[in-house]
């Protein structure tokens, strides 16, 4: 399995417009081939930031994911909201038990 981590770290008063733009783009991605999980989170600690929290079943299913037209089309349209660029983690990761 495949987990992205992407912290996404708005200008200030833009937090709301990324969220607005992530809606259509994460129900999309949910229903791509290999998409596990999909979440965008609010992280409370930092008032501008979100975090994005993806689970593919390989390394395949996320590169045809940043290829898709609602993932490029969402990128373009937060582009000026963003302080930063994105800060972006994955990990190749197998199941255990506790």
């Amino acid at each position: 399995m495949i987990i992205v981590l992407a912290k996404i770290v708005a200008k200030e008063g833009m937090k709301n417009n990324i969220i607005k733009e992530s809606k259509e783009l994460i129900k999309k991605t949910r229903s791509e081939k290999g998409c596990v999980e999909y979440n965008l989170y609010d992280q409370l600690d930092e008032d501008n930031s979100l975090l994005f929290v993806e689970k593919w079943e390989n390394k395949d299913c996320l590169t045809s994911h940043l290829n898709q037209v609602h993932f490029t089309k969402f990128s373009e349209a937060i582009e000026d909201y963003l302080a930063k660029e994105l800060e972006i983690s994955v990990y190749s990761s197998e199941p255990t038990n506790l």
